[in-house]
């Protein structure tokens, strides 16, 4: 089921009969752990192969893989029913390890034109730093002259910007590590057949350096995950009184803006408006902002959950939560936004393209200039005076992103596919 470059350099290329028909090779973003003779995958990585697999006849997958024990929200490949012959698994070494990088990434190269001479579709993550496997195989891909994608999640080189603070030799690193990430993004998007892009934000950013950009989106969730109409209904009656109910799903990192969040949570307080938050996820950030709602005196109001693994617990805490509050400082197109709109919790926050797309949809939130935090808390304000209005807020995000399910958005990404990048050889029944 695996295979590995740890060996001597393979092949570069095999004959074009070993081409598997209606095949795709992919590059993953979250790490494999190989620990204990078993390979362990992202949970979430886990679902989308799987779903990725009822829409192509075989899929190739690649990622670094680290000889560690898997961090929660990893599980056993083959116990997740990512086995052969649908899968077939490639692990990496750590290419953002620079020494390794050097070392191995003439043997990588290697590995993945022999993987991707025998797959029919090809779609590389880009990351766009030194080490990144995604730009390596897009490289490859464009010298063979083989049709091939990329993959955007988020902005990567604007994300580096931002976190370039501090001293001023961290600043110049930082401006630096941009550059060069800003460049690689753009040398991938020229030299790709299809970009797939996920969000209207980060289509924006990028679709100007495709020849054939698409805008695709990424969720995890299908029909039966939404709110069911019983719960909507008491969730609607429940937002009549009591305090405001506050969420945020996501790591307590720069990107996200954990201190706007704080922040504007203490506006509140200020403010005389009683409320409960919850931020569920982990990061280098956690502790200050404990820190932070000490200080202002709102600790007793913010559960900070840390990571949850239990994806149905998550589930949950969205659909109680009334307000989905996020304070994004970044070009992204986050998940956490419409599994808001799964459970019937409006968006509030900082505006951007993609943000603004999923509120525009049904009215299902307000959003306020990037990094405003007194304008956010005022739009919360406003709702707390206002019931009604955000009752039916409630219920417009109960109506919104219907669209946005798993088995949908993979459907859409396989047609995508397809027609961009050439006619499948064994066509697949919609699912």
């Amino acid at each position: 089921m695996t295979a590995s470059t740890s060996s001597a350099r393979t092949s570069p290329a095999l004959p074009a009969s070993a081409e598997e028909p209606d095949s795709l090779l992919i590059t993953l973003g979250a790490p494999f752990y190989r620990w204990q003779g078993k390979l362990y995958i992202e949970d979430q990585s886990i679902s989308g192969l799987k779903t990725w697999a009822e829409n192509f006849t075989r899929v190739k997958a690649c990622s670094i893989c680290h000889a560690a024990a898997p961090p929660p929200g990893w599980s056993e490949a083959e116990a997740g029913g990512i086995t052969a012959p649908t899968f077939e698994l490639v692990d990496l070494p750590n290419g953002y390890h620079l020494p390794t990088f050097l070392r191995s990434r003439a043997a990588v190269a290697d590995r993945l034109a022999e993987v991707m001479a025998r797959c029919t579709y090809r779609s590389f993550a880009i990351g766009g730093w030194i080490g990144d496997w995604g730009i390596t195989g897009a490289g490859v891909a464009r010298k063979r002259g083989l049709s091939h994608a990329v993959w955007f999640d988020r902005v990567e080189s604007q994300i580096m910007a931002t976190r370039a603070e501090g001293s001023l030799p961290r600043k110049l690193w930082g401006r630096v590590k941009a550059a060069i990430t800003a460049h690689n993004e753009r040398r991938a998007l020229r030299g790709a057949d299809l970009a797939l892009l996920h969000g209207r934000t980060v289509f924006d950013r990028l679709s100007p350096f495709s020849r054939d950009p698409h805008i695709v989106e990424d969720i995890d969730l299908e029909d039966v995950d939404r709110i069911s109409p019983t719960a909507l209904a008491e969730k609607r009656e429940g937002a009549a009184t009591g305090p405001l109910r506050l969420i945020y799903v996501g790591r307590a990192d720069e990107m996200k803006g954990p201190l706007h969040w704080v922040a504007v949570l203490g506006a509140l307080y200020a403010k005389g408006i009683p409320f409960e938050a919850d931020w569920v996820g982990d990061g280098v950030l956690l502790d200050q902002m404990r820190a932070e709602a000490d200080r202002l005196g709102i600790a007793e109001c913010i559960t900070f959950h840390g990571f949850v693994s239990d994806r149905p617990r998550v589930l949950d805490l969205m659909r109680r939560a009334q307000i989905m509050l996020f304070c994004h400082m970044t070009d992204e197109s986050p998940r956490n936004l419409v599994e808001a709109l799964h459970a019937a919790t409006p968006l509030l926050g900082f505006a951007d393209p993609y943000a603004s797309s999923l509120v525009a949809e049904q009215g299902a939130g307000r959003l306020v200039p990037r990094g405003d935090s007194v304008a956010l808390a005022e739009a919360v304000a406003t709702l707390d005076a206002d019931r009604a209005t955000l009752a039916d807020m409630i219920a417009r995000a109960g109506r919104s992103a219907r669209h946005l399910t798993r088995t949908q958005v993979y459907r859409a990404r396989r047609e995508i596919i397809h027609k961009s990048l050439g006619p499948p050889k064994a066509p697949i029944a919609a699912a």
